[in-house]
């Protein structure tokens, strides 16, 4: 009985819901793979896709998305050699609002991988194989809530080994990014 009393006191305020808003998100992404000394430079790609946010109350928020996301890196000092990883990701965050819609968000994404090549200054290779199909990426970022809907800067460091190396003497992969996104609304239901 009581954990289904703490179930109710904890889902109530997310079913109470102030404003529920929907549309679809997309920028850049400035991805590298691994550490500052992984022989990695960041590169500049692009991701898209779909969004569903819910005000719960004045300063609080959840937002769940999903999208395509193009991320990977390219070799110091050779442009045309780069790894390109595409991912299905699953972000949730909670955000936390000041006053004037500026918004603190933080929380967890799951990455399924969708393809992974290497580029070598025109030979293009599957490596899907050697590249673990799930990703764990930790999420810290800010913005605006607008008419329109929102836009912000989020950061997002992988907690997955994504080479699947052991971490004693081999490189290991992460990914690494920054996102510059704008998000659209197309819906919203309001209490």
């Amino acid at each position: 009985m009581k954990k289904l009393v703490f179930v109710v006191m904890f889902l109530f305020p997310l079913l109470a819901f102030s404003q529920i808003t929907w549309g679809a998100k997309g920028g850049a992404n400035i991805t590298t793979l691994g550490g500052f000394d992984s022989g990695n430079s960041p590169q500049l790609r692009a991701h898209a896709g779909f969004y569903y946010q819910q005000r719960v109350e004045q300063r609080f928020g959840v937002i769940a998305e999903l999208h395509y996301s193009m991320q990977g890196a390219r070799a110091t000092n050779i442009s045309r050699r780069y790894l390109a990883y595409n991912y299905l990701n699953v972000p949730f965050l909670v955000k936390f609002y000041n006053s004037n819609d500026v918004y603190f968000e933080i929380g967890p994404q799951f990455g399924y991988l969708l393809s992974a090549n290497f580029y070598d200054d025109g030979f293009k290779q599957n490596v899907v194989d050697n590249v673990k199909r799930f990703d764990f990426t930790g999420l810290i970022g800010g913005g605006k809530d607008t008419d329109f809907g929102h836009y912000g800067v989020r950061g997002g460091f992988g907690f997955t080994n994504t080479s699947g190396g052991s971490v004693g003497n081999a490189v290991v992969f992460r990914n690494i990014f920054l996102q510059l996104y704008v998000g659209l609304t197309i819906g919203q239901l309001s209490e």
